[in-house]
């Protein structure tokens, strides 16, 4: 068995969160799908950690076994994402590791990044990836509660 990690991006709009679940499709079912039918093998697909429905990732780690080795990465690459693509989901990397290796337990940091866009009008670019709020914010009260969340938890 071989062991690849792979670094995906996703638009988490149209997806009930990373982990499969019975009352949607999960970005978690997409890639097992995908990697299944490409790799004419059962995938099950480990991520770093599990987000909920709706929300995007720009470098989430992941990694699966497969009976397989991937001798060409690009080409790999670019034919999963073919099938991807109507997904919204996209293999940025994918690295060959120890068996020993795991997703979750080999991750050494998680970084979350929450935005709100502060103003009157409508969100378009930015609709479905921010926190609209029309109204005036306290900033001052806001940097005391972040003060909370500093830090290593």
């Amino acid at each position: 068995m071989f062991t690849y990690q792979i670094i995906v991006e996703y638009l988490g709009t149209k997806f009930v969160g990373w982990q499969i679940q019975k009352n949607g499709l999960s970005v978690q079912e997409a890639l097992e799908k995908v990697l299944s039918k490409f790799l004419k093998d059962k995938i099950r697909v480990i991520g770093s950690g599990r987000t909920d429905a709706g929300v995007h990732a720009n470098e989430q780690s992941a990694h699966f076994k497969t009976k397989q080795e991937i001798k060409n990465k690009n080409i790999f690459i670019n034919s999963i994402n073919f099938f991807l693509r109507n997904y919204t989901i996209s293999i940025l990397t994918i690295k060959k590791k120890t068996n020993k290796f795991h997703a979750r337990h080999s991750a050494k940091e998680r970084i979350y990044k929450y935005f709100i866009i502060n103003r009157p009008s409508s969100l378009v670019l930015e609709k479905n990836k921010a926190w609209h709020i029309k109204k005036k914010l306290d900033t001052k009260i806001m940097r005391k509660g972040a003060e909370i969340l500093k830090g290593t938890h």
